[in-house]
């Protein structure tokens, strides 16, 4: 991974930018606020489809992001096999603090195929909150 992470801030139900140049990456989800059932599937496949190959979800609901990553990679190959280069593991962490969250995934995250180019700091909230998560991320 590159030791300088994408900060990438989402207000909940606010469209995604296209990140497909970040792949193949990690992505650190972290949820702030609340969202529709909706909103987090389309995230969850945006997620899938722009080339996240492993993807931590931490704050609300973080099990449910868990799970819905975990569908649209399924979904997305038909519920079959799917590439070794595809593999796509989740994990959430509901009573971790975010600088665990953030030790982790600089000591444990690796593809078993795939070198991961980025990490991508998603953060789901109604105010952006760039600096402090950055500086987090920096000093886990």
């Amino acid at each position: 991974m590159t030791n300088e992470p994408i900060y990438l801030h989402l207000k909940p139900g606010a469209d995604p930018s296209d990140i497909s140049a970040c792949s193949p990456y990690v992505a650190i989800v972290m949820i702030e606020d609340d969202v529709t059932p909706e909103w987090r599937a389309t995230i969850s496949r945006w997620l899938v489809d722009t080339g996240c190959l492993y993807m931590i979800a931490w704050g609300k609901e973080c099990a449910l992001w868990d799970d819905v990553v975990d569908w649209c990679q399924l979904e997305k190959y038909d519920f079959g096999d799917y590439p070794e280069d595809s593999f796509l593991p989740t994990c959430w962490f509901e009573d971790y603090t975010l600088e665990e969250v953030f030790e982790f995934a600089k000591v444990h995250v690796a593809h078993p195929t795939v070198e991961l180019r980025h990490t991508v700091l998603l953060h789901i909230s109604a105010c952006r909150n760039d600096d402090a998560i950055l500086r987090a991320y920096a000093d886990a």
